[in-house]
This record gives C-alpha cells, sequence and structure tokens, in this order.
C-alpha cells in the first residue's frame, strides 16, 4: 500500500469551489438532496463526512471509500476550504477495515479518523457530531450552530469531481441487494428505471417481491420500477412481499396506530434507551405513544 499523503494544492478561492460545486448540481446525496453549495456557504470550525452508513444491506459509502480514498480526502479538503474549517473528520465505523486501511496513509494534517462503534444508529447526524466531536447539536437546530458542517460519502465525491473536473451529477452510487440473483453496488446514470437497475443484478429470485429505496430501517416502498433513479436513490432492496419489513410499510397510518396501542405497555425503556434522549433531547417516545392511545395532549411534553 502507497504511504503517500494526499495533499491538495489550494488553488481554488472558496468563492470558486461553492460556485463550481453550484453549477454541477451537487446535493446531499444521504437522502435531503440539500444544495452542497448552500451547506459550504456556512463558516464553521469543523467539517465531518458522515461515513457511518448506518442502515443494513446498504455498501455504498464503505465501497467508495476504498476504492476513492485519495478523491474522498481532497474533496474533504476542498469543503475545509470554503467552510474555513481548521479540522476534517471522517468518521466511520471500526469495521470498515478496508476503507480505514486505504484512508489513513493520504490523510494530511488537520484531517482525522473518528471509529464509530458497530451500533444503530451510529450514523444518525447528531448522535455522528456528538461522537466524533462531543459537540450537542439542540433539537430543531442545524449542525452549523455548533460550528460543524456535514455531509456524506458520496457528497464530498461529487464536490471533489465538481472542483477539479466541473463534472455535473449525472450518476449515483447504489447497493441492489436482498433477493437478487448477484447483489452489486453499481454505478448508474441518473434517470436509469429501477428495472432497469434491478436487471443488472440478474432480477429477483422470488416470485411476488417487494421492493425498498434505501435501507431497510428508514427506506421508503417502491411502488413501480419504472420510477427513476435521482440524485438521492439510497439503495434497492428486494424482498418478498410478505416479510415484515415490507408489510409494515403497506399497513395505512390507522393500522399502524392500533398495533402501537395494543403491544405498547409504557415501560418507557423507547424513552430511557432513545439516543438522542441520552444526550439531552426532550424526546420521549414512550408519551408520543400516550398521546395516540389517549388522544390528550396533556400526557404529552408538547402540550404542556
Amino acid at each position: 500500500m502507497s504511504t503517500t499523503v494526499n495533499v491538495v494544492e489550494m488553488s481554488y478561492s472558496a468563492d470558486e469551489i461553492r460556485e463550481r460545486v453550484r453549477a454541477a448540481g451537487v446535493v446531499g446525496a444521504g437522502g435531503a438532496g440539500f444544495p452542497a453549495h448552500v451547506k459550504l456557504q456556512a463558516q464553521v470550525e469543523i467539517f465531518l463526512v458522515n461515513a457511518a452508513e448506518c442502515e443494513p444491506m446498504l455498501k455504498v459509502d464503505q465501497q467508495l471509500m476504498w476504492q476513492q480514498a485519495a478523491r474522498l480526502v481532497r474533496g474533504v479538503q476542498y469543503a475545509m476550504t470554503a467552510t474555513g474549517a481548521r479540522e476534517g473528520v471522517i468518521a466511520l465505523k471500526e469495521k470498515y477495515r478496508r476503507a480505514i486501511d486505504a484512508l489513513t496513509p493520504q490523510l494530511p494534517a488537520g484531517i482525522r479518523l473518528h471509529i464509530l462503534p458497530d451500533v444503530y444508529p451510529a450514523g444518525d447526524e447528531v448522535l455522528t457530531i456528538w461522537m466524533a466531536t462531543g459537540r450537542r447539536v439542540a433539537p430543531a437546530a442545524l449542525p452549523a450552530s455548533v460550528g460543524v458542517v456535514v455531509n456524506n460519502v458520496q457528497t464530498v465525491l461529487n464536490i471533489a469531481r465538481a472542483v477539479e473536473q466541473q463534472f455535473p451529477v449525472t450518476r449515483r452510487t447504489l447497493t441492489v441487494n436482498g433477493a437478487v440473483a448477484r447483489p452489486l453496488t453499481v454505478t448508474v446514470p441518473i434517470g436509469m428505471s429501477l428495472h432497469e437497475v434491478l436487471a443488472l443484478a440478474g432480477g429477483a429470485t422470488v416470485d411476488d417481491p417487494g421492493f425498498i429505496n434505501g435501507g431497510p430501517m428508514m427506506g421508503g416502498l417502491i411502488t413501480s420500477l419504472d420510477n427513476p433513479v435521482t440524485k438521492t436513490t439510497g439503495g434497492l432492496l428486494v424482498l418478498p412481499k410478505s416479510h415484515p419489513l415490507i408489510q409494515r410499510r403497506m399497513q395505512d397510518e390507522r393500522t399502524v396506530l392500533s398495533v402501537a396501542r395494543t403491544v405498547c405497555e409504557q415501560c418507557r425503556l423507547c424513552t430511557d434507551l432513545c439516543p438522542r434522549h441520552l444526550i439531552g433531547h426532550e424526546l420521549s417516545p414512550h408519551l408520543l405513544v400516550r398521546l395516540t392511545s389517549r388522544e390528550n395532549t396533556s400526557t404529552c411534553w408538547c402540550g404542556r
């Protein structure tokens, strides 16, 4: 493995970087799709790459990190220049050993790796900021309020391509996994149909499949494979339509609430163990269930 440290000769001003990112149409690839050049307008102390990829079954970020480690570090440097950050942090899980080995020799002064535990939901933006920097983002506040800007791996790679090559965002890397013949991570043109993406993985291996855009925890139900790949497509998961992850997403809100009322015994463990509650956020999931059960806001902090 090369031990050459990746150092960018900064020939671009902050304004030039932001303009090239804007012109290339770079948006947050993690799902929200927020324009990257707007984030880069914030003047902060730390630029953080959220590389945890907390959703099971998705392999995009961890593969891109070891395949394009040098470009990722250059993207961090461009983002640091644009935001005035004095420190860059790449937060990734301990189990991503191949990515860690690829990135470590590329790190210049001012950029470090932060190793996260192999747990869910390491990767939640607020929790990742807390674990990687020790800074606590207040409820409903933005990371910039504590001097941090956060982007994910694919966004930072797109920033590097935009700055160096003025390359527009016309493609997306995503994982196709689950009940398919050949699970894979593939880079495809934006606008390609999900049906065509599925074909690249050899098609579904079950007779009556259901489809999820993104991961099994937070991904949404796909109603048609004619839908195109977008800048924020998180992945394509294929499961039997009878699978609980598919069935749950097919339930209407009334059914979901009815099940919640039935099974919740108000033990409040969901609150006591809630990661955001543990860092001081006034978030009490058990009170929300109590609210739906009694339809009385006086039982919830929002009705005080």
